[in-house]
């Protein structure tokens, strides 16, 4: 480990929080370069930060992320509690009991061929003629198309030349967890069951509860303990929660524990909703708005920085519309395409505290956007970023001046409106598409003498947020989308991700993708909070008898509600202002 790294901690709360975490840390193993005689030059991005080196019993050596993550029994299917993901556990199905006895069992759906695959990769195993013979195209229904021939005899590398559609497969993220994890990593609430009618894990205050258990809080005390104490640097923790049910009352409790213990470093939230429930009933839906709520509140004020994030456009009760891509194509009704969005969305905004050189501290990224207690984000992206095969960087930044496009993936802000701070990470553009091929033709370009990316990104941000503080980062590494990132790009995404002229062949993934993401701190948050707190300012929480029954106090609800307004009104502007101004006149 290098010796300026400054490592981080992840914690994911949640199931769709977990789908989010898995496609995030498949993307970083994707790129990691395991040919070190190659004489390549090392990443740009340096994985340390993240991930860890370790030995296992045998001597040998890995690499997994530093990580804790909760979720509810049945939800691992084919992977073990101990992160070893080829081998089903083996259970002890003896019972030391005398009287009657009546034993549970649940059935654990098999693998699918990306999970038969990557265990015989595992194991140094090149697939077989027969494999190659169940060919497909990338739209296939088939589990497993055969991409383009390739003749590595490296296993890892004719894996990574398969195609797969795994839309039909995947019921939860360990159907295409691609890493091994560290025995502390995962811990499974056994109090509660995953996609269980009964005893739903759907109140805030169950979350909390759990913590208050001696078995849950010493043992995420211990596995915390661990990454931390591993840590030579320890520049903060990354957090990924579902905010709409317990795991939100259980991260709120934890963030709070370890704001108090790491005064001194950064926690960055993420909430991840997603686009769809499979449960909806006016019930069902006031005790996810119910969650948010506090949700909000509370980790908002636990974290350095809190950012809602989804592919919908609704925080409340009704999720609403979905946003819509360029030059992607995906169903939002399954989480193994919203979260892969969502992750790549991750991936490139984390950039800033994650490079090998001129990092910054997480610290100062979190410190810039809470400024006067701003401690809400909205994050944006455009991904894939767009260049064509004969265009430039300069040619596509110049469209994007007069509109800027960035889709919103925080839920609840459409229209951004004036942008106070932002921190922009634009990667993955090739050096040879930088400038204007015909600088003469275009003399009144504002990129005209741009020699960089960076020097484009400069005057970019300069021109379209003249009265913003912006913070670009430059990463000349693409985003890797190889096996299992969902078919999501169009066909006219080249596999290098640039816009072609011609579809790409369905025989053909794509790779690699330039990216552009915003995590800001824009008016149009005081819009999002206001309609939230709306929905909930005359709500009766005498009616929600579960949340009372599991320790929710009307005074402590009251005041979350309260929360909300005073967060909202730190996002106003003179004309935002006005609005509510005329708002509560009418009222």
């Amino acid at each position: 480990m290098a010796s300026s790294t400054r490592e981080v901690v992840t914690l994911q709360f949640g199931h769709y929080a977990n789908f989010v975490g898995t496609h995030w840390w498949n993307v970083q193993e994707s790129s990691f370069c395991y040919d070190t005689s190659s004489g390549s030059s090392p990443s740009e991005i340096n994985h340390d930060v993240l991930f860890r080196e370790g030995l296992t019993l045998t001597g040998e050596q890995t690499y997994t992320p530093r990580l804790l993550l909760y979720d509810l029994k049945g939800s691992l299917n084919t992977l073990k509690e101990d992160g070893t993901l080829y081998d089903v556990m083996e259970k002890d199905n003896e019972v030391h009991w005398m009287g009657d006895v009546t034993l549970h069992t649940s059935e654990t759906s098999g693998k699918n061929q990306f999970l038969k695959d990557l265990e015989r990769i595992d194991k140094g195993e090149l697939p077989t003629e027969e494999d190659a013979s169940s060919a497909g195209t990338e739209d296939s229904h088939d589990e497993i198309q055969e991409a383009t021939p390739h003749s590595s005899t490296n296993p890892l590398e004719v894996f990574r030349s398969k195609l797969y559609n795994l839309d039909g497969s995947v019921s939860v993220w360990s159907d295409f967890l691609r890493i091994h994890l560290h025995p502390r990593t995962v811990s499974i609430l056994s109090e509660y069951a995953h996609d269980l009618e009964q005893d739903m894990f759907d109140v805030f205050d169950y979350g909390q509860q759990l913590l208050g258990t001696p078995r849950v809080s010493s043992d995420l005390e211990d596995r915390l303990h661990f990454f931390v104490e591993d840590c030579d640097s320890l520049q903060g923790f990354q957090v990924l929660v579902d905010p709409y049910n317990g795991f939100g009352g259980l991260a709120a409790e934890v963030l709070e524990q370890m704001s108090e213990d790491y005064d001194n470093k950064g926690i960055l939230t993420f909430g991840c909703y997603p686009s769809v429930y499979v449960r909806r009933s006016p019930i069902v839906d006031y005790h996810r708005l119910i969650c948010t709520v506090l949700s909000v509140t509370k980790l908002s004020t636990s974290s350095s920085l809190y950012a809602p994030l989804s592919v919908a456009a609704g925080l409340g009760r009704d999720p609403g519309p979905t946003a819509s891509f360029p030059y992607m194509t995906y169903n939002p009704t399954l989480h193994y395409h919203t979260a892969g969005i969502l992750a790549a969305t991750l991936d490139t905004c984390t950039l800033p505290y994650r490079t090998r050189s001129d990092a910054v501290l997480m610290t100062d990224l979190t410190g810039t956007l809470n400024y006067s207690g701003r401690k809400m984000a909205a994050l944006s992206a455009r991904l894939p970023f767009p260049i064509t095969l004969d265009g430039s960087l300069a040619a596509s930044l110049s469209q994007f001046v007069a509109a800027p496009d960035l889709v919103s993936l925080c839920p609840g802000v459409k229209e951004p409106g004036r942008t106070f701070m932002q921190s922009v990470v634009l990667r993955g553009v090739p050096s040879n598409r930088i400038r204007i091929p015909d600088p003469a033709a275009h003399a009144d370009s504002i990129f005209r003498d741009c020699r960089s990316v960076n020097d484009c990104l400069k005057r970019y941000l300069q021109r379209v947020y003249p009265g913003t503080l912006n913070a670009g980062t430059v990463v000349n590494e693409p985003m890797t989308v190889t096996t299992p990132f969902p078919h999501l790009f169009q066909p006219e995404i080249a596999h290098d991700g640039l816009v072609g002229f011609k579809p790409r062949s369905p025989m053909q993934g794509v790779e690699k993708v330039p990216a552009m993401t915003s995590l800001s701190s824009p008016s149009g948050l005081q819009g999002c909070l206001t309609a939230l707190h709306g929905e909930v300012e005359k709500l009766d929480i005498r009616r929600f008898h579960r949340f009372l029954d599991a320790g929710l106090e009307e005074d402590e609800f009251k005041e979350a509600v309260e929360s909300l307004r005073r967060l909202a009104r730190t996002y106003q502007t003179g004309d935002n202002e006005m609005a509510e101004d005329s708002d509560d006149d009418s009222d």
